[in-house]
C-alpha cells in the first residue's frame, strides 16, 4: 500500500484551510474593524435628507454623482396630514425625484396611543394612506414606520412592546391592502439598547419576518464618537449597533439600511471627525451586497447634530474625507 493513498497531501490541505479562513473573513467580517482602506466610490444606493427634490439633488453637486433616494418625513400633527395631504410624497413623485423615496411615519399621530393603534381602531386610516402612495406612484417607497422606535424623544415609543407590536403588525397589514409592494423599514436608534418604557431588550420590539422587509438603524457619531478602532467596535456591536443590526438583518434573510447618519457635535459626539466617515465607508463596501440604502443626514440646524458637510460646510475634514471616499470616482 503506498503510503499516504487516497489522502490529500499536506500541503492541499494547508492551502485549503487558508482559502476557507478567507471566505469566512470577507462576509460579515466588515463588522469588525478592517487594517487594509477601502477602494473610494459609491456602489449602493446613497442619498441625503431633503424637504424637496432640489434640496436631495444638491447633495449631487456637492458628491459629484446622482442622489439615489431622498429621507423624507411626513407631518404629525393630525391623520390628514399624517396619511391623505400631498407632502411630502407629491413633491417627490417620480417625474420630479427618479430615485428611491424613505419616508419616516410614526404609527399615529399626537394625540393617538399605542393601544388603539392595537385595537384596529386607526386601519381604515393607513388603507388610505396606501392609497396616496398609489396615487403618486410612491408604492414601492421605503415606510420607516415607528423610526427610532427606542427614544424616549419620541412620542409613539415602545410602553408595552407586545402591544406596540400589535399596531405596527396592523399597521402593516392596512397599508399593504392598497400599496402591496411598499417597503416596510423597521428602523432604531442607535446607542439606545434598552426601551425606555420598559427596559427591555430592544430586539423584543421586533414584530416577526413577515411584517419586516428591511432592519435599519440610524447612527450618528455619538454615544460614544468613534474616534479610533476600539471606540468604533464598541459602539458597532452595542446590542443597538450598527454591526448588530447588519449581523440579524443577514440571519433573517433581510437587507439592512441606515437611513441617517453623520458627525455629530451633540450628545457627547466626535464633532468633525473623519475616522467616523471612513469607517461607514468600509462598512457599505464590505456589506454592500445586503445593503438596501444609506443616506447622510445634512442639518446645520442649531438644536440638531450640527452634521453639514454641504451649504454651510460645518465639518471641513469630514466633508473631504467624505468626498474622497463617497464622492464620484
Amino acid at each position: 500500500m503506498i503510503a499516504g493513498r487516497g489522502r490529500r497531501p499536506r500541503s492541499h490541505l494547508v492551502s485549503l484551510l487558508l482559502l476557507i479562513i478567507g471566505l469566512l473573513a470577507t462576509g460579515l467580517g466588515a463588522c469588525s474593524s478592517s487594517p487594509e482602506p477601502e477602494p473610494a466610490g459609491v456602489h449602493w444606493v446613497s442619498g441625503t435628507n431633503g424637504n424637496y427634490p432640489a434640496d436631495v439633488n444638491a447633495w449631487g453637486t456637492f458628491t459629484g454623482r446622482k442622489i439615489g433616494v431622498a429621507i423624507v418625513f411626513t407631518s404629525r400633527k393630525d391623520w390628514y396630514s399624517l396619511v391623505s395631504a400631498d407632502w411630502p410624497t407629491a413633491a417627490f413623485a417620480r417625474d420630479k425625484f427618479p430615485g428611491e423615496l424613505s419616508i419616516a411615519q410614526p404609527p399615529f399621530p399626537e394625540n393617538g396611543d399605542e393601544a388603539t393603534c392595537a385595537s384596529g381602531a386607526y386601519d381604515n386610516y393607513w388603507r388610505t394612506f396606501g392609497a396616496t402612495l398609489t396615487k403618486f406612484g410612491r408604492v414601492d417607497a421605503y415606510l420607516r414606520l415607528g423610526w427610532e422606535f427606542n427614544g424616549a424623544f419620541n412620542y409613539w415609543h415602545v410602553r408595552n412592546v407586545e402591544t406596540w407590536k400589535t399596531c405596527f403588525r396592523r399597521t402593516v397589514t392596512a397599508i399593504r391592502s392598497t400599496a402591496p409592494t411598499v417597503k416596510i423599514d423597521w428602523n432604531m436608534n442607535a446607542h439606545t439598547d434598552k426601551l425606555p418604557g420598559s427596559g427591555q431588550d430592544v430586539w423584543d420590539a421586533y414584530p416577526g419576518d413577515q411584517y419586516v422587509d428591511v432592519v435599519s438603524v440610524d447612527s450618528y457619531d455619538f454615544f460614544p464618537p468613534s474616534t479610533n478602532e476600539a471606540s468604533w467596535d464598541r459602539q458597532c456591536h452595542q446590542r443597538s449597533g450598527l454591526c448588530t443590526v447588519i449581523r440579524f438583518a443577514h440571519d433573517h434573510g433581510k437587507k439592512f439600511a441606515v437611513p441617517e447618519w453623520g458627525v455629530a457635535w451633540s450628545n457627547g459626539g466626535g464633532k468633525d471627525n473623519p475616522f467616523y466617515i471612513g469607517k461607514m465607508h468600509e462598512m457599505f463596501v464590505a456589506n454592500a451586497a445586503d445593503l438596501a440604502y444609506e443616506a447622510y443626514y445634512n442639518t446645520s440646524e442649531p438644536a440638531n447634530v450640527l452634521s453639514s458637510l454641504y451649504k454651510p460646510d460645518l465639518n471641513p475634514k469630514s466633508s473631504k474625507r467624505y468626498r474622497e471616499l463617497f464622492g464620484a470616482r
